[in-house]
């Protein structure tokens, strides 16, 4: 059996979910064990610790590419 990815596997996507809200954004920077994010329609940033976030499937991407702003 092999070990589960870490959270630096879950930050080499371009796009991640916070587990926290759901929320879709593109990974701008990791500081500390922080992850800055910002939602893949532009918009204000926000901060999710790193270990809440993985990435998103493309079902995911779609939808909130879709969202209304």
């Amino acid at each position: 059996m092999t070990d589960p990815p870490d959270w630096r596997s879950r930050l080499s996507h371009p796009a991640v979910v916070d587990t926290r809200t759901g929320a879709v954004g593109r990974r701008l920077r990791t500081d500390g064990l922080l992850v800055v994010l910002q939602p893949v329609t532009g918009g204000q940033k926000w901060s999710a610790p790193a270990d809440l976030v993985r990435p998103a499937t493309a079902a995911e991407v779609a939808a909130a590419l879709a969202e209304p702003e």
